[in-house]
């Protein structure tokens, strides 16, 4: 990544015949020809140069719940959508299947538990209830025919054999009795077991529904705000076609509000430290040639990381984007301004120089001669620097040519442009 900054306000390059300089030297035929640049006031702006990533602030991922096919694609990546809006629906057959089935096992759960919390089902229950009334009514007659007959034999006005077989029938009616009281208590134990496994079964038959329920209405993926879609089938993929197959947890179509968008800034490591909190950015796209979008800096690198060849901080920026023309997942160019002053002294890049002990220092004009003048420089520009201390506004300044500049020099000021 190299460094840009913005051109500065342009330098008063002037001809020295229009300020007295060609004048004083216009005898000096045989001094070199120089371009000068007279020192000004103007507004200079720092700026770093570096790619980045478009990213959603706030993203909206609807996934595939089931597996299953995509039966229809409503929308295109790129579309601005409303709330609700039909996205993609997919195959939900064998779920709405399903369901049936599971309504189906609860309606069956809630009969179980109705008729074990009756005691059992109504008709073994009717039957039941007429075998003990009969049972218990046989018992009794047998019972009654028994006291009697034990008083008539006492009389001799019945026979032995009478009672004996009337003993053997009152026998016969309390075992037929004690078996229906025993079937009695066997099914109020069946329908207590029944109960149990009716709740269970109507628990799980709940949750299959509600499950079930949610998948169905899940594979009509709608949108949750009003945004734009801005992928199908995957974060890179916009391929998303009726009839393909999907997965559970697949990420299906992608939304979100694009009016404000967020730029991953890749920042080399040099620069890393120049870049500061709510500084200005200007994005450009290769997509719309000439377009820029406005934005800050929101967040700073906490590290720095590989990326490709370069190591990097991750600057994310926050950038209007009314119109949504920026979709994530695009690459773009983007200066980052660090540094600017509205109203600085400033002469051309070229006009300053370094000398051997560190020290900054520019050639100033006076009298036809060059003088060797330290300087004290501030921000720069691609085209300037910001001087803070060794030349005054209006002062003139020699600019490197095809001549070796040299302190003391006769030149014969030209006009720079």
């Amino acid at each position: 990544m190299t460094i840009r900054r913005t051109s500065w306000l342009a330098l008063a390059v002037a001809a020295a015949a229009a300020t007295g300089i060609s004048l004083s030297m216009a005898g000096c035929a045989d001094s070199p020809g120089v371009l000068v640049a007279r020192v000004a006031r103007g507004a200079i702006a720092t700026r770093i140069s570096t790619n980045g990533q478009v990213q959603p602030i706030a993203p909206h991922i609807l996934t595939a719940r089931l597996d299953t096919f995509v039966s229809r694609v409503a929308v295109a990546s790129g579309q601005a959508v409303r709330k609700g809006q039909l996205l993609v629906q997919l195959d939900a057959s064998a779920a709405e299947a399903q369901l049936a089935a599971a309504r189906q096992n609860l309606l069956a759960a809630n009969r179980l538990l109705r008729d074990a919390q009756a005691g059992g089902p109504p008709d073994d229950l009717a039957q039941l209830q007429s075998q003990l009334t009969k049972a218990q009514a046989q018992r009794d007659r047998l019972a009654a025919e028994h006291k009697t007959l034990v008083s008539l034999v006492a009389q001799h006005a019945a026979t032995e054999d009478e009672l004996a077989q009337n003993d053997l029938q009152l026998k016969q009616a309390d075992a037929d009795l004690r078996y229906a009281l025993e079937k009695q208590q066997d099914l109020a134990r069946q329908a207590h077991d029944n109960a149990a496994k009716a709740r269970l079964e109507i628990e799980q038959a709940q949750a299959q529904i509600r499950n079930l329920g949610e998948q169905v209405a899940d594979a009509r993926l709608v949108s949750p705000i009003d945004g734009t879609v801005y992928a199908l089938g995957g974060k890179l993929s916009n391929s998303l076609r009726a009839g393909d197959y999907v997965h559970a947890g697949d990420s299906i179509v992608s939304v979100a509000d694009l009016t404000r968008v967020r730029i991953l800034a890749y920042v080399d490591e040099v620069y890393v430290g120049m870049v500061g909190l709510n500084q200005p950015v200007e994005v450009r796209w290769d997509g719309l040639p000439g377009r820029t979008w406005q934005g800050v800096t929101e967040r700073l690198p906490k590290q720095v990381v590989p990326y490709g060849d370069r190591r990097v901080g991750e600057v994310f920026c926050s950038v209007e984007n009314s119109d949504g023309r920026l979709l994530p997942n695009t690459n773009v160019d983007l200066d980052i301004r660090v540094a600017q002053r509205a109203d600085a002294l400033q002469v051309p890049r070229e006009a300053v120089q370094v000398g051997q002990d560190g020290r900054h220092f520019v050639f100033l004009v006076q009298g036809g001669r060059l003088h060797r003048q330290p300087v004290d420089v501030g921000i720069a520009s691609t085209t300037s620097f910001q001087i803070v201390s060794g030349v005054e506004e209006g002062d003139w300044v020699a600019l490197p040519g095809a001549v070796a500049l040299k302190d003391g020099m006769k030149i014969r000021p030209r006009e720079g442009k």
